[in-house]
């Protein structure tokens, strides 16, 4: 009887669990593990497509040269026709990554107050719609090249689609944006941590298994892989993918509702993480809330009247002495507090100038004020040096990203010039420098942090000095193994960009932390414009005296880093006082 009666309560048990917000699980990070995966199982596989493509089309050489390119113990005349072909292609991953950059760049600016006001989904299926374009052209290009001589040029223009239609940039924004909808402040670290585990597993087998399948198969049946994932996560949004905006308002209005019956009236403050490298914060409209559940009250507020959808501020923040409203949603990436840190909170004078600034009256959805108050923001004088540890640890996270995306565009090259890998070779090489680094991490926050106590601003020094070291090792590498000495000497790149995150979400009000990442954003989406050009510039005059010339770019670029956060260092180390917790 009692066995009976534990067996009820357990099923009794079981069907009281939420088993609709356990569900939530299965939404988005299939697709970002799809997505990526399938990236990294054609990526390296069509790069070495264009350059035989290149071989056999643009420069006209034999069949049989053109399939030694890669090869060791291919004679002196093939190494040159290499070097000769590799300053073409050069041009033409350029051309590339300046298309995927431009649409993105732009949408980059507002799309995050686009999606607070029309949903997530829409901007995930057009965002797919691109990928899933371009994967199908390319993979018909690709299979077409068998049979016929194909300029492969037109792999430039198989990237049209997804460029057009936002490419990554717009699908992280609705990813992200998705993810802090279905989540709340509790759990919302967890599914942040669960994401990055995943994008690692994706990054790491989807690398690992491309030269596998290649190798038995042919390119246009890797690429075909590739593109039938692409179009089932497509086809897994539209049909199965629900839009969560409603579930974030109705979540938000319950809320609004219980605090309302205690008296109590606090801001929803939603930090979230993404690497990857763009992720999304979101503070819901409470104008939005009001739509969503007319019935919701406020206590010791007075009626107003309900405002006008068009008048939304994307990174405004407005206020009176009786209500503090936050606006549409904001781009940003964020960072996990690891300790039980309470937020700092805003001074007299920046609680006085938000009292004082008057609420803006029909602004567009994709109006420049949105710009504006960014700039704003982030340029107004705060006490205890905090704007210029902004500044310092902005312009840190954006020479890390100049460096990446700068050197993605001629790794690949660089290894074929110099040590003449193959593809197993490069996706082997891949996959340890995605390993070591997440190994790294777990060193950095467990034991560095949690055992030694080391603060953020000294493992953010360790990063960067670590990613130093690295490049300096890439640069004079003279054998193969030395590549992998500088994977392990950047064991501890993965930690700079979170730390730096966690120093900046430590030091600024809630109410300002969004405008700060937006803007850091915006830097970061436009680095490809001057990053791309210039380290395909920088190799094409180096390569033949010395292919590995960009490496030691990269170290001087992140020796600028280090400086930088060694001010900020420098700026604890004076107000002592006040950043002994804040940036502990």
């Amino acid at each position: 009887m009692v066995e009976k009666n534990s067996i009820g309560a357990a099923v009794d048990k079981l069907k009281s669990l939420p088993w609709r917000d356990l569900f939530y699980m299965f939404y988005i990070e299939p697709v970002v593990v799809m997505l990526i995966f399938s990236h990294m199982l054609s990526g390296v596989v069509m790069r070495n497509q264009i350059i035989y493509q290149t071989c056999r089309v643009i420069f006209h050489y034999n069949e049989s040269d053109c399939r030694h390119l890669d090869d060791k113990e291919a004679s002196p005349e093939i190494h040159a026709i290499e070097t000769e072909i590799q300053s073409y292609v050069a041009d033409m991953f350029l051309t590339r990554t300046l298309m995927e950059s431009i649409v993105p760049a732009v949408c980059g600016l507002f799309i995050g107050s686009w999606s607070d006001h029309y949903g997530r989904k829409p901007l995930l299926i057009v965002s797919m719609i691109g990928f899933a374009g371009s994967a199908l052209i390319t993979t018909f290009i690709c299979a077409l090249s068998s049979h016929h001589d194909i300029n492969p040029w037109w792999y430039t223009l198989a990237a049209v689609p997804h460029s057009l239609l936002g490419g990554m940039c717009v699908f992280s924004v609705a990813a992200f944006c998705f993810l802090s909808d279905i989540t709340d402040v509790k759990n919302r670290p967890y599914r942040m941590i669960a994401i990055e585990f995943l994008v690692f597993i994706a990054l790491s087998s989807g690398s690992l298994l491309s030269s596998y399948v290649y190798e038995a198969t042919s390119a246009s049946i890797t690429q075909g892989i590739s593109a039938a994932i692409i179009v089932f996560a497509t086809l897994f949004i539209i049909f199965y993918l629900p839009e969560s905006l409603h579930i974030r308002l109705d979540k938000d209005a319950k809320q609004e509702a219980e605090q309302a019956g205690k008296g109590e009236k606090d801001l929803p403050n939603i930090v979230c993480d993404t690497q990857l490298n763009a992720v999304c914060t979101i503070d819901a409209k409470r104008e939005l809330d009001k739509d969503a559940n007319p019935t919701a009250k406020k206590s010791d507020s007075k009626p107003e009247a309900q405002p006008d959808g068009k008048n939304i501020v994307l990174f405004g923040l407005t206020a009176n002495e009786n209500k503090k409203e936050s606006s549409a949603s904001e781009l940003c990436t964020t960072e996990i507090h690891l300790d039980d840190k309470k937020e700092p909170k805003a001074t007299d004078s920046e609680k006085a100038e938000m009292i004082s600034e008057p609420e803006p009256q029909n602004v567009g959805l994709f109006s420049l004020t949105h710009i504006k108050e960014m700039f704003k923001t982030c340029c107004k004088p705060r006490e205890h040096h905090a704007r210029e540890i902004i500044w310092l640890v902005t312009l840190t996270m954006f020479m890390s990203m100049f460096v990446v995306d700068g050197a993605m565009t001629v790794m690949y090259l660089f290894v074929r010039q110099k040590f003449h890998w193959s593809v197993r070779e490069f996706t082997f090489f891949e996959t340890i420098s995605q390993v070591v680094p997440m190994l790294g991490a777990l060193i950095g926050f467990l034991m560095l942090r949690k055992v030694f106590g080391l603060s953020v601003v000294t493992l953010a020094l360790l990063s960067l000095g670590s990613e130093i070291l690295s490049n300096l090792t890439r640069g004079f590498a003279m054998l193969p193994w030395h590549m992998y000495l500088s994977i392990a000497l950047g064991i501890f790149r993965s930690i700079g960009g979170p730390m730096c995150r966690t120093i900046v979400s430590n030091i600024v009000p809630a109410s300002d932390l969004g405008k700060i990442f937006s803007i850091k954003n915006v830097f970061q989406s436009f680095a490809p414009f001057v990053a791309a050009p210039l380290y395909t510039l920088i190799y094409q005059h180096s390569l033949s005296i010395c292919p590995g010339l960009f490496n030691f770019v990269s170290a001087a670029l992140f020796l600028v880093a280090f400086i930088a956060i060694g001010f900020v260092w420098r700026y604890k180390f004076i107000h002592k006082e006040h950043y002994a917790k804040l940036l502990k």
